[in-house]
């Protein structure tokens, strides 16, 4: 059996992510700071998991928990999003990179012996691009994910664990899309620009997540 670990996947992508994961056979283990709904957690195999994973200490005892639960780890996700107000530098420094590495760090001895094995960080084209409407603290820690990414990489790869990246860009999410799809002017913005003449969607970064967990 397949078990997945997704790092803040109660709304957004990662509900996506969890329900694809969960429809296609996993066992998916969801680490939020909100439970799951009743309603995702009919899917499949989802276990709900609520902690704020910046308490280093309770993170690792859910982890452990979750493992012991359910099984060697085959895949995790992460998609954290730090929600504070303002340019709170160290609170996004604290949730993007510090929960990131100590999760990893922590499961690594925890992955299964056998099968497939991956770890996927979600990033933004702000790693590489200056976009308005996200502070410099954002901008910084998601072109720190990126190296992160490759540096673990590296350096997990004798172990056999694969890890990569994705960048997204705007898409449309179920919290969001009505904004969207009433605003005209910044719809026609998007399609401008998008080589797809459409906003993508959690749909498409989800196949690609679930691609790379595979």
């Amino acid at each position: 059996m397949t078990h997945s670990i997704i790092i803040g996947g109660t709304k957004g992508l990662g509900r996506v992510v969890t329900r694809q994961m969960a429809a296609r056979g996993d066992v998916v283990s969801v680490i939020g700071k909100t439970e799951l709904s009743a309603e995702d957690l009919k899917i499949g195999k989802i276990h709900s998991y609520k902690a704020d994973i910046n308490n280093n200490d309770a993170t690792r005892s859910i982890l452990d928990d979750l493992v012991r639960e359910n099984g060697k780890v085959n895949y995790c996700v992460f998609l954290q999003r730090y929600r504070g107000k303002g340019d709170d530098w160290m609170g996004e420094f604290q949730t993007t990179l510090t929960a990131t590495k100590n999760i990893i760090e922590h499961l690594e001895p925890q992955f299964s012996e056998t099968g497939d094995k991956g770890l996927v960080m979600v990033s933004s084209v702000f790693s590489q691009y200056v976009g308005e409407g996200q502070a410099v603290s954002y901008h910084v820690a998601k072109a720190g994910l990126d190296q992160m990414m490759r540096y673990y990489a590296l350096n997990l790869g004798a172990n056999k664990i694969r890890v990569n990246g994705i960048s997204t860009f705007t898409f449309l999410k179920d919290e969001s899309k009505e904004f969207y799809l009433k605003n005209k002017p910044l719809i026609k913005l998007y399609e401008s620009i998008v080589p797809l003449k459409r906003m993508g969607t959690t749909e498409d970064s989800a196949n690609v997540i679930s691609f790379l967990c595979s």
